[in-house]
């Protein structure tokens, strides 16, 4: 009898043979089946590979309905003509980075979308300052996709200002008991609450700090989590946390909104804590949070925990993002420049090294062009854009976090 290991290679084998021959429906087909009797696969360069290549088709099929990021993506203006390339080139060369841009060109199968996904729900951990900038992640990219596609989306009410241990227990009020905010970013009702079943985790910017932390709490919960999303995740921390940190840690911060207004000034001139809107102001630990945002915090837990990260059998995906100085706000120019001194590539808070996970169950699925928020944010209101022309945020997310969902189906990983 062969072994498993003998027959899985030979099956990729097969995978790499129906991928030469543009036999894609197969393809698609067989990947599925190896997933669901082996996921391990997922360590596999073929898998990781391919993987990338189908969330990026995905994502510029779905992209092809946004209007918004099809004006964004056409240069007819700058090129005083008719820009003659096709919409799935335009969106490719406008939002995504590296030699995969040319992957535009892929005549893939679309995605079989269920009628309903009801057994899964995708949970949502946001990042640092959630509920305090103008708009909400995914504020009206969420609602349209719980209604098309029927999965429920679920928001913890991960706490704005505090460290990852304390908002882990956010986090798990949302997986446990189904507390938190609807996809619309409305608060639940206790009446309202439904626990859920199996779960897809996308974690955003400081949301996915939090995910960590609450598995290595909570172990138990790693056979209900179908796979996870490191969305712009801060997974190592940002030397612009450091920088922030070493300015704060010794001071007395003796009232919140004081201290708050100081620290967030520098963030961005369109939060305001002065109108008395902060919920559970006496939970706020500035401090806290932004030491758990450096990298010397991440790096120490990532070492204290990399045998049990590297152990986890559940498929990781990372999507980060890459900026230049000219397409930020002007208020986070700063901040772009000094992360260059490390990574060109990087989204104005984080280094593409900073945002990814990097354990055998991790696969990098893109870079895309988009700068921290645009990543994840609507468009400010033009009252609270303070002049930037870089808040307008036309980064298609609508069509990024459904390439997500219609990924993991794909790959068997949502029923």
């Amino acid at each position: 009898m062969e072994s498993s290991s003998l027959m899985n290679r030979k099956r990729i084998e097969a995978l790499e043979k129906l991928e030469y021959t543009g036999d894609y429906d197969r393809l698609i087909s067989e990947v599925r089946a190896l997933i669901k009797a082996d996921k391990s696969v997922f360590t596999h360069p073929f898998i990781k590979r391919w993987c990338g290549i189908r969330w990026r088709n995905i994502f510029l099929t779905e992209a092809l309905n946004d209007k918004v990021a099809l004006k964004k993506a056409d240069n007819t203006k700058l090129l005083g003509r008719k820009d003659k390339r096709t919409d799935r080139q335009k969106l490719a060369e406008a939002f995504l980075r590296g030699d995969e841009i040319r992957e535009w060109q892929l005549d893939l199968p679309p995605v079989e979308v269920p009628s309903s996904i009801q057994n899964t729900t995708l949970v949502f951990s946001p990042g640092l300052l959630t509920g305090m900038l103008p708009v909400q992640a995914f504020q009206t990219a969420f609602p349209a996709i719980e209604k098309r596609l029927g999965i429920r989306i679920l928001r913890s009410d991960s706490h704005p200002m505090r460290g990852c241990a304390a908002n882990s227990a956010d986090l798990l009020a949302a997986i446990e008991r189904g507390e938190g905010f609807a996809a619309d970013t409305q608060k639940i009702k206790p009446e309202q609450c439904q626990p859920p079943k199996d779960i897809v985790l996308i974690g955003y910017s400081k949301g996915a700090p939090d995910i960590y932390q609450l598995l290595v709490q909570r172990p138990d919960l790693k056979d209900r989590i179908r796979c996870i999303f490191n969305w712009g995740g801060a997974i190592g921390g940002s030397y612009l946390a450091d920088d922030i940190f070493g300015s704060i840690k010794d001071l007395d911060l003796p009232k919140v909104e004081k201290a708050l207004a100081a620290f967030l000034s520098v963030i961005s001139p369109a939060i305001d804590v002065s109108s008395g809107t902060l919920r559970r102001i006496d939970e706020y630990n500035i401090k806290e949070a932004v030491y758990d945002l450096t990298t010397t915090a991440r790096e120490k837990f990532l070492a204290e925990n990399k045998a049990f990260l590297k152990a986890l059998e559940i498929p990781i995906f990372n999507i980060t993002g890459s900026t230049t100085a000219m397409e930020v706000p002007y208020f986070q120019i700063q901040g772009v420049m000094a992360l260059n001194r490390y990574d060109s590539n990087n989204d104005m808070q984080l280094t593409q090294s900073e945002a990814k996970l990097k354990v055998p169950m991790a696969t990098d699925l893109a870079m895309i062009r988009a700068h921290h928020w645009n990543m994840s944010y609507d468009p400010f209101p033009k009252l609270m854009r303070f002049g930037s022309p870089h808040l307008d945020h036309p980064f298609p997310k609508e069509a990024a976090a459904t390439a997500m969902i219609l990924l993991a189906v794909e790959l068997g990983l949502i029923d």
